[in-house]
């Protein structure tokens, strides 16, 4: 089988310009159905989600060219709003289509998303905006069918700031009659960008970045050009492997308003972290400090993708660490592939407490995309050879992620055959 082999390594230094973002390109892609014309995008990520959506939009109709990190995408000729099984139950991101397809279709027909498994993730908050929106939705046998004869202008109030489905939201309310007020919206830099997407393809929107969000449709959309945003998880994977390894990274393409949430815990374990116009210095020369308290939150808080990263990271910290999880009840499930490590890392329903652990190499699962980040963070603290199972999880949200760490002067990082179980 395939697995990730990563060995210890010593204080790093490089540079890595850092990929595109894996959480902005997704929605982008599924919005740009909307689009009567031509949509180019830049700095596109090459990894499987992307990959996966790309195959989803040419089975119904687009016309896709991808030239290195450029798409081009004409989805003029969309042929029907079924969805292939095996093609929506691969990706959490396939339900973003639902909205582009009803104004583009009128009805739609799939599958429930995929995606990782990190515990109860429903749809409800889409299929409640689309519904304010004047959808018809059911769901039989894991099956969703809508049907929409237009959308129109409505006020929708989320009870919980979700990322996707204020996408969803903001999706359909560009295309809707009228004006769509979305109350308690979510604030990622990911929603942001989607809605300057939008703008560009001339829908006036306001508000993007606050808990209230104001679109006016418009039946008269434009051709788009527009660059994808560097990918702060990925950053802050970067980030991880400094942390632990000391050193010094410059990771290009990084900004500072983006990375809001991410950078305070490093500086609190003694990291430097200092941005420039071009991107982030990541550095730690001294001890790394444990963090009594931390919790994830919605932007601007510290968010879900990052905690794995950072258990992984608090187990070669000088003292004890509590982390709460309160987005994904799951996503604590690297924990227990750490522990197989020597990781001292004690569950206590969505609290982790983790003391400074001697981590040997071992065979490990990826149980997730961030999940498996972790554990080859990890790797890089621990004594001899670590290999990691799973790699399809790591591939769908980093392009060359062996590559990246050997840019910053890791030797041991590669993919490999191994016959090991």
């Amino acid at each position: 089988m395939t697995a990730f082999q990563i060995e210890r390594a010593g204080p790093l230094s490089g540079t890595v310009p850092v990929q595109g973002s894996k959480n902005t390109i997704l929605p982008i892609l599924a919005a740009s159905l909307i689009n009567p014309g031509k949509t180019v995008l830049h700095n596109v990520p090459r990894i499987r989600d992307v990959e996966n959506m790309v195959s989803l939009m040419r089975e119904i109709g687009c016309r896709v060219i991808w030239e290195k990190r450029t798409l081009t995408i004409d989805a003029e000729k969309i042929r029907c709003g079924c969805l292939p099984k095996e093609a929506a139950v691969s990706m959490r991101s396939s339900i973003n289509l639902l909205a582009p397809l009803l104004v583009r279709c009128g009805c739609v027909e799939m599958n429930l998303p995929g995606g990782c498994s990190l515990g109860k993730r429903p749809i409800d908050l889409h299929l409640h905006a689309l519904e304010r929106m004047g959808a018809a939705i059911t769901i039989e046998d894991d099956q969703i069918h809508a049907r929409a004869s237009g959308f129109r202008g409505a006020e929708i109030c989320f009870r919980f700031p979700s990322v996707g489905a204020t996408q969803q939201a903001l999706t359909a309310a560009a295309a809707a009659e009228g004006e769509t007020r979305i109350m308690n919206a979510a604030r990622e830099p990911e929603v942001v960008q989607l809605c300057c997407f939008l703008k560009e393809m001339g829908i006036t929107v306001r508000g993007e970045g606050t808990s209230m969000i104001q679109v006016t449709g418009s039946a008269n959309r434009k051709p788009v050009e527009f660059h994808i945003c560097a990918d702060r998880i990925v950053a802050a994977t970067c980030m991880s492997a400094v942390a632990v390894c000391g050193g010094s990274a410059y990771l290009a393409g990084v900004r500072a308003p983006e990375m809001e949430g991410i950078t305070a815990p490093f500086m609190e374990m003694g990291c430097e972290a200092v941005f420039d116009p071009s991107g982030l210095r990541i550095s730690r020369t001294g001890t790394l400090k444990p963090i009594s308290y931390i919790e994830t939150k919605p932007y601007p808080g510290f968010p879900t993708d990052v905690q794995s990263l950072l258990l992984a990271v608090l187990t070669q910290a000088d003292g004890q660490s509590v982390v709460k999880e309160n987005v994904f009840e799951a996503r604590f499930r690297a924990a227990y592939q750490l522990q197989k490590m020597g990781a001292d890392i004690i569950i206590d329903n969505n609290c982790a407490m983790i003391r400074k652990s001697r981590l040997k190499g071992t065979l490990v699962e990826a149980p997730d995309l961030r999940g498996g980040a972790a554990l080859v963070i990890a790797g890089l603290a621990a004594e001899g050879t670590t290999y990691i199972t799973g790699c399809e999880h790591i591939s769908r949200g980093y392009e060359d992620l062996a590559g990246m760490l050997r840019q910053l002067g890791v030797v041991g990082a590669v993919l490999t055959e191994t016959e090991l179980l």
